[in-house]
């Protein structure tokens, strides 16, 4: 009877990370582990630095902070995330930490700001997006706001698409080049 429950604590607890974004009633993910199998911890951050160079524009001012062969943070934007009055999108503003173990890393979305632009009711300017506090994005019979429902399908999406990019990268044994015809 005790290997019963301690096999099921292993199972429910043991095994809880996440491996994919969600935004449910309860937030949005904290954050996801993603196995690299055959992969050190030195090989996943070196490949995650060539990866930032690979995939953003400025991969300088993108790269926030980082120590060697433990994580990378990193600032980036995306367009039309954030749903607006009367179908406009804002663009968003997000920050990843990436921390790496022999193996596996950790993909965390810190923040989301999303732009608001000035009108005649104030100034606009970054404003922060709640990522835990979403009671307010559901009606009393438990479905979303329509004004919400963008995030909860863009947000997982985009993050999930983002990480399945650096995973597909860090798996790769060579560098891809942006021009093959040089």
């Amino acid at each position: 009877m005790k290997k019963i429950i301690v096999l099921f604590f292993v199972c429910v607890f043991g095994f809880a990370q996440d491996s994919t974004f969600t935004f449910t009633k309860n937030g949005f993910t904290d954050f996801v582990v993603t196995e690299v199998s055959g992969k050190t911890q030195q090989e996943l951050y070196k490949k995650a630095i060539d990866w930032v160079s690979f995939t953003y524009k400025n991969p300088k001012e993108v790269l926030k902070a980082q120590i060697e062969n433990d994580y990378i943070r990193i600032e980036g934007t995306k367009d039309g995330l954030v749903s607006g009055f009367m179908g406009s999108t804002f663009p968003i503003k997000y920050v990843i930490e990436i921390s790496f173990k022999d193996n596996k890393y950790k993909f965390d979305v810190i923040s989301i700001e999303y732009l608001v632009p000035a009108n005649q009711y104030g100034a606009g300017g970054w404003k922060n997006y709640e990522l835990t506090k979403v009671e307010d994005h559901y009606k009393k019979n438990g479905e979303i706001k329509s004004k919400y429902e963008n995030e909860h399908i863009t947000f997982p999406k985009y993050f999930n698409e983002l990480n399945n990019d650096f995973k597909v990268f860090l798996k790769s044994n060579s560098i891809p080049t942006k021009k093959s015809d040089w």
